[in-house]
């Protein structure tokens, strides 16, 4: 029924008489804005009038942050949160106060599905990277399960990225110090074309200690990683290329076993060397020969391995748990004119599975608690509409509209729990309306769903263990986790209002744009960890006072919530000077009890303002991050206070002939001392920081 819905609105659109004739719609559209594919959303709009929010941090904003885990990756981005602290192996990422369930990620358009309770969300030096999208909103209709928060796409560097017309080899070196933590990072690459082959080779290296907090203390850390990139591609034919890619994490970490928050080392949080294996593998084809006018089709053939190994110091106790994800997806665009309306449609199919080992070797089963030997598989098909012209009936401007739907069957098992198998059907419609060229409205509706984890469906062994309760220790007692492979999906709709304004021309500025939105997602059937802490009545009658539990540990279904929230952007720029500018909010609670429920975030804003001193190759700038109080909570212990962090960077290229660049900032300057929600702990002091790195092409 949806679909026959979601068809007749947009033939409706597409019959109705228009105002502009395709001469004038093609002035009117022009501008100096450029029309750009954003991967995560499969079209070829101008990102001004997508209905629906975005954000692009390209080449040049990476170089000028010089980012070192995900939190300076993504702070920039309004809706993006990053809680579980400072360490890097504790960062996930939640959008719209959906969590790292809720949100995929992808790696040169691989799926990253690695999910841990603590052990991190991505493995990838930021100096690897050229690019990271965002898109805000229910992506499911494109990207079906875990997409209801949105899409977060990463896009490595290839040779292409670093060389300019004429040149055919380079090499870049690299170095860095972080004074926080006295982080130390090298970095070399080396790349080239030849004919219709390119290739690029990168490795980067980063070691850190001890994170100087800005409430004076320091957090226990030692980091270590390796990162590895080896990119090859070759343009086949005429429009027909093909990219072959590794991408390799071997991380070592001395931490506490849960690096998240400020918890220390103690009975039930050992000390542990954590050991970060992920290797990413990715074939992608892009088909598009000249000779065959309708044929333009991406395919992605990738396989993902992750693993965290924790071995206790204290004993000889080693836990495991590895994640291999292998897929594939393929999708075609047609594109044709559909009356006065310049249409395409893009349709495409996907397959991916997810394979979990886990290991304990404390228990007699083998069997780590949390992470159940299990797999999962995703069999998908989709379809989205993209139209643009005049807008109907009789009034002035043009529209945009953006159906969408996918239907998802996926089929979960376990060796110790029956299988389960299921389907979901996610749709969505949006549609922007442009009076004039630059100012537009946009309204965006989308269903999304989460299927269970193979986590959450079969998650067994042993939650936690304390001394027994009359005989202490050492006899211990233990709450059990209980699989559930009865659980429902999670199914969310979501409905965004938005506009889009661009005061360029009439203020005679190179740069003024303003994109905001309002959304409201409606949850139903959330999944939630729920923890039976009780001692069984046995744990009191003598002469053995056994058997004894202390309760168990299940997930399950628990009710609906409401999550709200608006977001906006401003990008400025005028000769030397620039400004972008974002704000957020996100509140949300459970609809029976009116709690708190989500990865809420108070008021928030973040400024980076810079001047380029042209003639003198230097770039100064600041940022600056805003937030008000959090009080949405009952308890009074997870309220938060506003905070206000000041930072100061720069960047000099002192020789025009040559590729030294020096980058240098202070961040944190006046060593403010705050504490993000669901981080748990202070963040990290001032620090300064100092990197070079020297480009040669030939």
């Amino acid at each position: 029924m949806k679909l026959v819905w979601l068809s007749s609105a947009a033939l409706a659109v597409a019959l109705a008489p228009g105002a502009l004739t395709p001469e004038a719609l093609a002035q009117d559209n022009a501008g100096d804005r450029e029309v750009i594919t954003v991967e995560a959303t499969k079209t070829e709009l101008d990102s001004f009038i997508y209905p629906g929010l975005t954000s692009s941090i390209d080449a040049e904003d990476l170089d000028l942050a010089q980012p070192v885990d995900l939190d300076d990756l993504l702070r920039a981005v309004p809706g993006v949160n990053i809680p579980g602290g400072p360490r890097r192996t504790g960062q996930t990422i939640s959008l719209r106060g959906q969590g790292r369930d809720n949100t995929t990620l992808l790696m040169d358009g691989a799926r990253q599905n690695f999910s841990s309770g603590h052990d991190g969300a991505i493995f990838v030096d930021p100096s690897l990277l050229v690019g990271v999208e965002t898109v805000r909103g229910p992506a499911s209709a494109l990207y079906g399960s875990g997409a209801s928060g949105g899409v977060v796409a990463f896009r490595t560097a290839s040779a292409h990225d670093l060389l300019d017309a004429g040149e055919s080899w380079g090499f870049e070196l690299g170095a860095g110090y972080r004074s926080v933590d006295e982080e130390q990072r090298g970095t070399a690459t080396v790349y080239g074309v030849n004919g219709g082959f390119d290739f690029l080779a990168s490795i980067s290296s980063r070691t850190s200690g001890d994170i100087s907090l800005g409430s004076g203390a320091d957090l226990p850390a030692d980091d270590r990683s390796l990162s590895g990139l080896v990119k090859l591609g070759a343009d086949i034919s005429d429009g027909i290329r093909a990219e072959l890619s590794w991408q390799s994490f071997d991380g070592d970490t001395t931490e506490p076993n849960n690096g998240q928050g400020v918890a220390g080392v103690g009975a039930f949080n050992a000390l542990v060397d954590k050991d970060i294996q992920s290797d990413n593998i990715n074939l992608a084809l892009d088909i598009a020969p000249s000779s065959i006018s309708w044929l333009d089709m991406n395919v992605s053939i990738y396989r993902n391995e992750t693993g965290v190994t924790e071995a206790e110091t204290a004993s000889t106790r080693v836990l495991r748990r590895d994640l291999e994800t292998t897929g594939i997806s393929a999708d075609q665009r047609f594109a044709f004119d559909l009356g006065r309306y310049e249409s395409a449609l893009t349709i495409g199919g996907e397959y991916y599975e997810d394979i979990q080992d886990g290991g304990d070797s404390a228990d007699a089963n083998g069997i780590r608690g949390g992470a159940p030997d299990a797999d999962a598989s995703f069999t998908a098909f989709y379809a989205q509409l993209e139209m643009q012209g005049p807008a109907p009936f009789g009034l002035p401007g043009e529209v945009v509209v953006l159906p969408g739907i996918r239907n998802d069957s996926f089929e979960t098992s376990s060796t110790t729990s029956p299988a389960t198998e299921n389907d979901a059907t996610s749709a969505r419609f949006g549609v922007t309306y442009a009076p004039i060229s630059d100012f537009n409205m946009f309204v965006n509706w989308g269903e999304a769903f989460r299927a269970p984890s193979i986590n959450e469906l079969y998650i067994d062994g042993t939650h936690f263990s304390l001394p027994h309760i009359i005989l202490g220790p050492p006899t211990f007692i233990s709450n059990e986790f209980i699989a559930n492979p009865d659980l429902m999906p999670e199914e969310t709709e979501t409905l965004e209002i938005g506009f889009s304004l661009d005061l360029a021309d009439r203020i005679g500025v190179d740069q003024l744009t303003l994109r905001t939105s309002w959304f409201e997602t409606d949850a139903e059937n959330l999944i939630d960890l729920f923890v039976d802490f009780q001692f069984d009545p046995t744990c009191f009658a003598p002469p053995f006072f056994a058997p004894c539990s202390a309760g168990t540990t299940q997930s399950r279904n628990v009710g609906s919530a409401e999550l709200s929230g608006y977001e906006g952007q401003i990008n400025f720029a005028d000769g030397p000077v620039s400004i972008d500018a974002s704000y957020s909010a996100v509140d949300g609670e459970d609809a029976a009890t009116g709690e708190a429920l989500g990865s809420l975030t108070p008021n928030r804003v973040f400024v980076d303002a810079r001047y380029d001193f042209g003639e003198y190759r230097l770039v100064l700038g600041s940022r600056l991050q805003i937030a008000g109080d959090y009080e949405r909570p009952t308890d009074a212990s997870e309220h938060r206070d506003g905070y206000t962090v000041v930072d100061f960077y720069g960047r000099w290229r002192p020789f025009t002939a040559s590729g030294l660049t020096l980058n240098a900032g202070v961040e944190n300057a006046f060593d403010e001392d705050y504490e993000r929600v669901f981080a748990g702990v202070s963040e990290p002091g001032r620090s300064v920081r100092f990197d070079v790195s020297w480009r040669q092409n030939f």
